[in-house]
C-alpha cells in the first residue's frame, strides 16, 4: 500500500524538503502542498494518508511563530483544520508552533526561550514517555534519543492539560527552553497528533530517531 503524505509549505517554510526526505527512506510518498495552493482550492490538505507541518519560519514568524500560518488555518481552512486532526498528523518545531496557535493542542503556548535568545543543540536528549500509548512512538518508549534543536520560541507551558498529553520530555539539566516540567513534545489525546519543537528529520543517519516517521507510516498500512 502507498502511504502519501502532504506536506504543508509556506512562505517561509525552510524544513520541507528534509522532511519529505525524511519520509521517503521509511517508504512513504511525500508531496508538498503550498498554502496558496489551499486557499485557492487547488488542493487539500486532508488528501493524503498523514499530514506533516514541518519546521522553519512561516511567514518569517511576524507578530510570533507561526501565528500568520494559524491564522489562516483558523480563519479560512477551517474544514482542513478539523478534517486533520481526525488524522495521523506530525507537527515539527514550527509546524507545532503553528499548530500550539491554531488550538490543536488546546490551552497550551511556546514562548520564548528562558534564555530570550535562539537555541541551537546538534544532539539534543529527548526522553520518551514511557505512559503515552500513541503509534508514533512505538517501540521508542523509554529511549532517550537525541537529534537537533534549533529554536527560539519553543518554552512549552500551558494553562491545562484536557488537549494533550506529554510525549517527549528533556532530561533533568537539558532544557533548552526552560520548558514547563521539561516538555519537548505532547501528543493529542488520542495519540494521532504529534508535536515536537525539535528537529527529527535532521537526524537521517540515526535509525531510532527515523522510527517517529517509520512508526507514522506502519500505522495507516
Amino acid at each position: 500500500m502507498s502511504v502519501r503524505v502532504n506536506i504543508l509549505y509556506s512562505p517561509g517554510t525552510n524544513c520541507q524538503h528534509e522532511t519529505a526526505y525524511a519520509f521517503r527512506r521509511v517508504g512513504a510518498e511525500p508531496r508538498i502542498l503550498a498554502l496558496s495552493d489551499l486557499l485557492a482550492g487547488r488542493a487539500r490538505l486532508q488528501d493524503a494518508d498523514i499530514v506533516c507541518l514541518p519546521g522553519g519560519f512561516a511567514f518569517g514568524d511576524h507578530s510570533g511563530a507561526g501565528n500568520v500560518a494559524a491564522w489562516y488555518l483558523r480563519t479560512q481552512l477551517q474544514a482542513q483544520l478539523q478534517a486533520i486532526k481526525a488524522m495521523p498528523t506530525i507537527c515539527i518545531c514550527n509546524g507545532f508552533q503553528i499548530a500550539a496557535r491554531a488550538g490543536i493542542f488546546g490551552a497550551v503556548s511556546l514562548a520564548t526561550n528562558g534564555s530570550g535568545t535562539f537555541h541551537n543543540e546538534p544532539l539534543q536528549a529527548h526522553r520518551v514517555v514511557q505512559e503515552n500509548q500513541s503509534f508514533w512512538l512505538a517501540g521508542l518508549r523509554g529511549e532517550t534519543l537525541r537529534f537537533p534543536c534549533a529554536h527560539g520560541e519553543g518554552r512549552f507551558v500551558f494553562d491545562d492539560r484536557s488537549g494533550w498529553s506529554p510525549a517527549l520530555l528533556y532530561p533533568d539539566g537539558e532544557n533548552p527552553d526552560g520548558s514547563s516540567e521539561g516538555i519537548a513534545g505532547v501528543t493529542t489525546p488520542d495519540g494521532l497528533m504529534l508535536g515536537l519543537m525539535n528537529h527529527p528529520e535532521r537526524a537521517p543517519h540515526s535509525p531510532r530517531v527515523q522510527e517517529l516517521f517509520a512508526n507514522g507510516v506502519r500505522a495507516v498500512r
